[in-house]
Formats: C-alpha cells, sequence, structure tokens
C-alpha cells in the first residue's frame, strides 16, 4: 500500500513539473526605451535592468512594494547603451557591458564612484590581435566563468577575438581567441559563453562563440585555442549573425537564436547537423537571448514585432527534445528581447523594447520570493511629497461646508513674517535691524526723491555750484520737431559745421 501511495505521489510531482509557471503576471517599469540588460543574483533577491537610456536600475525583491521602484539607478558609462549586465556567481560582482572597448566591473551595491576593474585598452596602432592587451573594438558579449569561487570573464567584440579576462591579474588580458572563418579570414564574434554545468564532466571545459557569418566555434580549455576543437560553419545563413547560445543544465546539449529567425538545438557529438529547428520566429535585436528551464524540460525565447504587419511581439516556449511546434505562446504589445527562466524562483522574466519587465509565476509552483514579496507589501509613501491633510488648519476646515471648501477661508495656518525671517548669522541680525528698519517695501522710489527737490533747488550742493561762472544760465538741448521736415537749414546746436 505503502510502494502504491509513494509512486502516486511521484506522478504528481513529475506533472507538477511540466506544469508552466505563467498563471499570473506583474509588470515593472524601467523607462521609454528598450531594455536590453536583465540579470538577477544566484538567490533571486535581486534584479538589474539596463538599456538603451543608458541607466541601470537596480531592484531588491526582500524591501520592494508592489509599486516596483527601483532602489538605485546609476549610469556606469554616460553616453553609451548597455549591451550587457550579469551577476557574479557569488553575487558580490556586476559585470557591465556598455557599447564601447571596455568592459566594467562594479561591487554588488553597483557604486560607479568605485569601479573595481576595467578591462585594459587596446592599442589600435596594433594590427596583430595577439599583441594587444585588450579590445579596440565595440565588445558585443561578456559572460561570468560559472565556477563559484572564478574570478575569470569572457568578452567578445568586433575586432574578431574573444578575451579571458581576471581580477588577479588586471594588466592585460589572460588568454587572446582568434575568431576566423572557412577561408581562414577573421571574422566579427557576436555572443560567446561558458558552459554553465557546476559538475565536472567531459564538456565543463568547453567555450562555446557565435559569429556574424552564421557560424558557431566550440573550443576546448585544456587544449590550444589556435584551433577549434568544434566547428559547424552553416549553422546559421551566411548573411545573418547569432545574438545568443546557451548550454542546457546537463551539458549535452546547447541552443543557438539568430537574426535569420531561426532556433536551433545542437549536439557536441553530432555537431554537423541540429537535433531540432523552429523557423518564422522574428528576431530584429542583437541581444534577444535563450533560457533554460530550472528541470530542464523547456526553453524559452522572444519574438520580435514586425512593423510591417499586425504582428505581435511573442514569448514563445519549447519543449527540448522537439522544437517543431511550440508548447505554448504568450502575446506581447512589443518585441520581446531578453527572457530569464530562474532556476530557484521558477519565475520567467521578460524584457521589451518599450521599457517594460513582465515577470510571470504560479502562486502554487512559484516559492513565496522574488516578485510574490512585494505583492502584499503596500505602497510607501514619498517623503519628499507634502502631505495635505496634515497642512490643513482645523479651524479652517471646521468653519467650511463638508461639500465645498470655501475660498475665502485660509487652507494653510498664516505664517507670521517676522518669524520666517529669523537671523542665523550676526551680519543677517544687523542688516535686518540696522538697515532693513526704516525700509519700506511699499514705497515708490520716484515719490521719495522728488520730495526733495525744491530744497535742492534753494540749496544746490554738488552739479549747479560747478557752473555758476562758466554758465549761470543752463543752456539745454532744443527739443527737434518730428513733424517739422521743410527746415533743411537747422543744424543741431551740439553738430559743427563742415568746413568747405
Amino acid at each position: 500500500m505503502s510502494n502504491t501511495s509513494s509512486s502516486d505521489s511521484d506522478v504528481v510531482e513529475e506533472e507538477n513539473d511540466d506544469l508552466l509557471p505563467i498563471s499570473s503576471h506583474v509588470n515593472i517599469i524601467h523607462g521609454l526605451k528598450s531594455v536590453s540588460c536583465l540579470t538577477l543574483d544566484s538567490n533571486g533577491i535581486r534584479m538589474i535592468t539596463g538599456g538603451h537610456d543608458e541607466t541601470m536600475k537596480m531592484f531588491d525583491f526582500s524591501s520592494m512594494d508592489k509599486s516596483f521602484q527601483s532602489f538605485r539607478t546609476i549610469q556606469p558609462c554616460r553616453g553609451r547603451l548597455l549591451r550587457a549586465i550579469e551577476y557574479k556567481p557569488n553575487n558580490d560582482m556586476i559585470l557591465i557591458i556598455p557599447a564601447d572597448c571596455q568592459a566594467i566591473v562594479v561591487n554588488r551595491e553597483g557604486s560607479g564612484k568605485h569601479v573595481i576593474y576595467k578591462t585594459v585598452l587596446g592599442d589600435m596602432y596594433v594590427k596583430d590581435m595577439n599583441r594587444t592587451k585588450g579590445h579596440k573594438s565595440l565588445i558585443n558579449y561578456g559572460c561570468w566563468n560559472p565556477t563559484i569561487n572564478s574570478e575569470e570573464f569572457m568578452t567578445c567584440a568586433d575586432d574578431c577575438t574573444i578575451r579571458l579576462w581576471s581580477l588577479n591579474k588586471r594588466d592585460q588580458q589572460v588568454d587572446v581567441i582568434r575568431t576566423k572563418g572557412e577561408s581562414g579570414r577573421d571574422v566579427r564574434t557576436t555572443t560567446c559563453t561558458y558552459n554553465q554545468s557546476l559538475y565536472e564532466n567531459e564538456n565543463c571545459n568547453l567555450i562555446a562563440a557565435g559569429c556574424e557569418n552564421g557560424s558557431i566555434l566550440v573550443w576546448d580549455r585544456r587544449r590550444s585555442f589556435v584551433h577549434v576543437t568544434f566547428k559547424c560553419p552553416n549553422a546559421h545563413l551566411q548573411d545573418h549573425f547569432i545574438t545568443s547560445l546557451k548550454w542546457s543544465y546537463d551539458s549535452q546539449i546547447f541552443a543557438s537564436r539568430s537574426t535569420d529567425h531561426t532556433l536551433k538545438l545542437w549536439d557536441i557529438r553530432k555537431f554537423s547537423q541540429c537535433l531540432s529547428s523552429y523557423e518564422n520566429l522574428p528576431n530584429d535585436f542583437s541581444m534577444t537571448n535563450i533560457s533554460f528551464s530550472p528541470n530542464d524540460k523547456y526553453l524559452i525565447t522572444g519574438v520580435s514585432k514586425l512593423n510591417q504587419s499586425n504582428s505581435n511581439g511573442k514569448l514563445m516556449i519549447f519543449n527540448r527534445n522537439d522544437l517543431s511546434k511550440p508548447v505554448q505562446e504568450i502575446a506581447f504589445n512589443d518585441s520581446v528581447i531578453r527572457t530569464m527562466w530562474h532556476p530557484k524562483l521558477n519565475q520567467i522574466f521578460t524584457t521589451t523594447n518599450n521599457g517594460l519587465i513582465r515577470v510571470f509565476y504560479d502562486e502554487q509552483r512559484s516559492p513565496m520570493a522574488g516578485v510574490r514579496l512585494c505583492l502584499n507589501r503596500k505602497e510607501r509613501k514619498d517623503k519628499t511629497k507634502d502631505d495635505f491633510i496634515a497642512n490643513i488648519n482645523p479651524l479652517a476646515s471646521s468653519a467650511c461646508s463638508s461639500d465645498s471648501i470655501d475660498e475665502t477661508h485660509d487652507i494653510l495656518p498664516e505664517r507670521n513674517p517676522q518669524e520666517e525671517r529669523k537671523p542665523t548669522s550676526l551680519h543677517q541680525y544687523i542688516v535686518q535691524t540696522g538697515i532693513q528698519s526704516n525700509f519700506n517695501e511699499k514705497e515708490d522710489p520716484r515719490v521719495e526723491l522728488l520730495k526733495h527737490a525744491e530744497e535742492a533747488e534753494r540749496n544746490p550742493t554738488w552739479v549747479t555750484p560747478a557752473y555758476v561762472h562758466t554758465q549761470p544760465k543752463p543752456l539745454f538741448q532744443q527739443q527737434i520737431d518730428e513733424e517739422d521736415d521743410d527746415n533743411e537749414d537747422f543744424v543741431p546746436i551740439l553738430k559743427k559745421q563742415r568746413k568747405s
């Protein structure tokens, strides 16, 4: 009897694992422009978003209320949009990839004043990429090594290289990997990724990269990076670049997403042909990515909205073993760019091109963490805003009727101007008591001066005594009548006549 009950419970648990956490959702506003970056720490406590508005916003689910306001907004690289942001596996540092030649590493609080590390800038006049100390072209993507105690991260750029960096060696990169095509020419690298397995297996040392010509290159860290370990030159179409590569948690397969509007699954043991694929997935953004479910049974990706037709953006959910038909389609009003299925929260995070972050969850299958912590908290009052009820004069409000407020009554209590102008220093005290006490703001200065006009004529002091002997009788310039234009012989007194 006990065996039967245990088998039934196992079946129920498997059915619950197959159910998707999409029954409810909440919207979080980042801004007005595209949100191209999304990351959460491994515990699901903090979330960071960034985008084309050049700002990075940090959200803390443990202290945030249901208004979903960020507790910090910074601009890590002014004048540069953000391409990728990622938490370190132990959550103590943040890797920021701006649209620049240098990557930035900051602390967990995202303080821009104390940058922990900024990668070295390469020499623009050196053609050999192996001899430069850093990137000299635009960085497209970057990610941390998934090992918990690792201080290493990786970046790829338009200079056709992948560079491995270490926080223990900051003067230059640790290794340089050059990406080349079939003809031996350098090819731009658009994305790169580590194998995200935390367990020792045959694929844990693999590094994969996607190029602008649609090829996928894989290296083994135990060998030299000069030669490629696995290579698929025609993984996607030649004229379309790869936007994302993602390994499964069991390290057996990985998925690829490209601007040729396709999603493909690959097995490293049979790399010549893809396991499964799905077409007609519009992708107009270079940051569109892929994410696997915590149980490794599903994978999700975003779909862009086409401007030519009335189609909407979508969140597509596929079965890992078969991409021929999507398991679920969730429509959006705008394009879906970044997606993330958090392994601990069992919540799906998505970003759009209109500055919106939409989070999907299920009350039964998602734990009481992440966005679910904020739904039951009341919105806090903004301390910067004045409380209108607290400033109402109770005497004035009681005299008014309950239906309307009489304009003749003062809503705010009257303030004494003498109390508002209390001196705060000795100088201000002398000015207020000695000078301003004799000055009335309502008096007209012109009227005050004309009061002394008669006394000034009787007893001149300044100007008139200077002309007593030279000009006893004052002579003033004659006023010219504008209407009298017939008198051509008229010459002003102060103008000297020209001699003929």
